[in-house]
């Protein structure tokens, strides 16, 4: 999910609506209500602006990450009320939040075209600070262009309005402790961990989906001669850690070639990557002591959370894929599912959802959910943060 420019959305407006029309296999059922099979609805927080990430402190409140053109803030929701704790000066979106304590996070912000924008900031004590340039580092290292098995080549990089070269969206983020993250790089195809020191590295570079001969899917040939294989996208969205320290990846698909469908549905995995490995490729044609594809058939995974009784939360953006959220009337709804840390299914917590983007367990255990982030055009709803009952 690279940050979204007006060009970019325009391009992929008219190429998705092209494909749309050419897919038979894309359903057209309309989402009426975001209660759509949903359990009893608690709170309801309606916002005006883009919303990417939601997170949980520890005195029960719930942080949200406010997006209102260039004035950028963390709110809180506490008591029943919606209240600003404090602004951001930055060149992008808020997008990940991980609490670290009752006013206390680490927040990330999004990458744009060459890699040009994208820190990790820590808030505390009413203050902020940028701790780690991620932009800087995805210019000067491009892990999955320039390291491990190098899959992407940089040029194909220069699709849907962007430019070739390295790429960088820093999504979400999930505190290791006060001083270290883990953040799902989605332009770039990785997880990097993240230090207050400034100190980066890559700890995972994802691989593309494998098509029926075992190979990496591919998407579109680039150079002069055409000869350059460029792959479906493997996109991070979102990281959870375990009670033992294991690492869990969800993943969103990008778009496919025509041959295959374009739309990526039952494409996206959830990795599980061992707590001491680092500088691993999460390669499904390799089998490896450190990673495992843990859940495997999903469609456009974009986030996971552990919950309070120890299980896999996953959420599913939309059942027809990201796609839903460019082209009108083709939403059949997303879903939460519960699995245990094995990667087997216990329970399908909610269905139907209209666009789910986050979600987050406060102190009492209860799930929040943000919905409709940046799908105003398509929906004619607001993002809004709410509590399931």
């Amino acid at each position: 999910m690279k940050n979204q420019t007006y060009l970019r959305i325009l391009l992929l407006i008219i190429v998705f609506l092209f494909y749309a029309c050419e897919t038979e296999k894309v359903s057209t059922n309309v989402i009426e209500s975001s209660s759509l099979k949903m359990k009893q609805m608690g709170e309801v927080y309606h916002f005006n602006a883009p919303i990417y990430d939601i997170s949980s402190a520890p005195d029960g409140s719930i942080m949200v990450g406010l997006n209102d053109g260039e004035d950028r803030s963390i709110q809180i929701i506490k008591n029943g009320k919606v209240s600003k704790i404090i602004g951001l000066e930055s060149q992008t979106d808020i997008q990940g939040i991980s609490t670290i304590g009752s006013g206390n996070a680490f927040i990330t912000t999004g990458g744009t075209d060459l890699a040009m924008n994208g820190e990790l900031y820590r808030i505390s004590n009413g203050g902020t600070r940028m701790v780690a340039d991620l932009a800087a580092f995805e210019r000067n290292y491009d892990p999955d262009a320039m390291e491990g098995i190098q899959w992407k080549n940089q040029l194909c990089e220069a699709i849907d309005g962007f430019s070739a070269g390295p790429q960088n969206n820093p999504f979400k983020v999930t505190a290791v402790s006060g001083e270290e993250v883990l953040v799902a790089d989605a332009a770039g195809n990785s997880v990097l961990s993240a230090k207050t020191t400034g100190e980066i590295d890559w700890k995972a570079i994802l691989t593309p989906p494998l098509d029926n001969s075992g190979e990496f899917m591919v998407r579109w040939y680039a150079g002069e001669s055409e000869d350059i294989q460029c792959y479906a996208q493997p996109v991070p969205t979102s990281i959870a850690i375990g009670p033992e320290g294991n690492v869990f990846v969800g993943e969103l698909i990008g778009a496919l070639s025509e041959a295959d469908g374009v739309f990526p549905i039952g494409r996206s995995r959830v990795w599980k990557i061992n707590k001491d490995a680092m500088n691993v490729v999460l390669n499904e044609k390799v089998t490896s002591e450190d990673y495992e594809v843990l859940i495997e058939g999903l469609t456009s995974v974009i986030d996971i959370e552990i919950g309070p009784d120890g299980l896999l939360y996953v959420v599913e953006f939309d059942e027809t894929s990201w796609f839903a959220s460019f082209i009108p009337n083709v939403a059949s709804g997303g879903t939460i599912t519960a699995y245990d840390l094995e990667g087997n299914l216990v329970m399908q917590v909610a269905s139907g959802l209209e666009f789910p983007s986050a979600i987050t367990f406060d102190k009492k255990g209860n799930l929040w959910l943000l919905q409709n982030n940046n799908t105003y055009w398509v929906t004619g709803n607001m993002p809004t943060v709410r509590k399931l009952q």
